[in-house]
């Protein structure tokens, strides 16, 4: 199955705040803690907006620490044989890719793992209630706008 993904981190290279997974036929949104975000002294830009979105009414998280957020993306795959993840930016795929080692060594079990890069922009969108900056929008924006585009 198609999974679209998007992350919030804490400026440019910074520590990962929110990731979500938005598939054909669920969605996957994980945040940090309070006193997690609090610790991570936010970036200005990001404390401005990213930080007030992150749980919305259209989008609540599953509030998770850090350390946490691999098996939860075991536990959301586990029942998937092949998933292929699409993310719009490497960086996302690169927290994602860190989520899922738990110790040296040592990663959570999911099945094997496709990705692909795609070069597109999500918004603006013509998705109502769409809010940006917020994970789990994002990743439906992203997945909106590869799933309706014209085929090439």
């Amino acid at each position: 199955m198609l999974y679209f993904l998007d992350c919030e981190f804490n400026g440019f290279g910074g520590e990962l705040i929110s990731l979500a997974l938005s598939g054909e036929v669920s969605e996957l949104y994980l945040a940090r803690p309070e006193a997690e975000l609090d610790a991570l002294a936010p970036h200005p830009w990001v404390e401005e907006n990213v930080l007030p979105v992150v749980s919305i009414p259209s989008a609540r998280p599953r509030i998770v620490p850090l350390e946490g957020f691999g098996r939860a993306i075991q536990d959301f795959l586990a029942a998937d044989p092949s998933p292929a993840l699409v993310a719009d930016w490497p960086e996302d795929l690169m927290h994602l890719m860190q989520c899922l080692i738990i110790a040296p060594g040592h990663t959570v079990r999911i099945p094997d793992l496709s990705m692909r890069l795609m070069h597109v922009s999500a918004f603006p969108t013509d998705m109502v209630d769409a809010v940006q900056h917020n994970a789990l929008w994002d990743a439906r924006a992203l997945r909106h706008v590869v799933t309706t585009a014209a085929p090439r």
